[in-house]
């Protein structure tokens, strides 16, 4: 779109500035809406009685990865 302000994320990616204000760029910011989601879905009877990993990684990690499960 014309006249939108992107953040350079410096692994190639850039975001918008409305998406930034929404994106989770550190680990400490997915716990709470990881507990929320887990809140959510208890309150339909669907408890999550499992840990389940959180990671946040860059976009070559992500690109490594759709890699090896294409093969």
């Amino acid at each position: 779109p014309r006249n939108v302000q992107y953040v350079s994320l410096g692994d190639g990616r850039k975001l918008c500035l409305e998406c930034l204000h929404f994106s989770i760029m550190d680990t400490s910011e997915c716990q709470p809406l990881f507990l929320d989601i887990r809140e959510f879905y208890e309150g339909l009877n669907m408890k999550v009685g499992q840990q389940i990993p959180l990671l946040l990684v860059e976009r070559q990690a992500l690109n490594e990865a759709m890699e090896g499960e294409k093969q």
